[in-house]
């Protein structure tokens, strides 16, 4: 009975973690739209671009695997849901492509305007 107990209360912390992560995991045009816009979307792909003044901050939010390409560089503080925090110092014109990003939130921590356009691919969302 008491290795069951302790089962079950695993479990279900695991699940209040996962729905927790979830929730706040939204797609990037639904937690920030006024940072992010939709620039094409079909079938194939979403084209987004994103721009940030200094000090601005992007609500938790998710992309898929797609191509991005620099507009205006800057620095970039990204903290994801699990902690980790990375520092994105993108030149202008720099491009590549970019696996699928867990939850994060986004800021300008540079003193100049950021941008950037994302193309997501929806067939890479599907096959994650």
């Amino acid at each position: 009975m008491k290795h069951e107990t302790l089962v079950y209360s695993a479990a279900m912390a695991t699940l209040s973690l996962l729905t927790c992560w979830s929730v706040g995991a939204q797609d990037v045009m639904q937690a920030a739209p006024d940072h992010f816009k939709v620039k094409v979307e079909n079938s194939y792909v979403r084209v987004v671009e994103n721009i940030l003044k200094p000090g601005e901050t992007d609500a938790q939010h998710t992309h898929p695997a797609g191509w991005y390409y620099v507009t205006q560089g800057g620095s970039m503080r990204v903290t994801y849901a699990d902690g980790k925090v990375q520092i994105w110092e993108p030149k202008t014109g720099e491009s590549g492509w970019m696996e699928a990003e867990a939850p994060h939130t986004s800021v300008n921590v540079g003193k100049t305007t950021m941008g950037f356009i994302l193309v997501e691919v929806r067939s890479a969302a599907k096959s994650k």
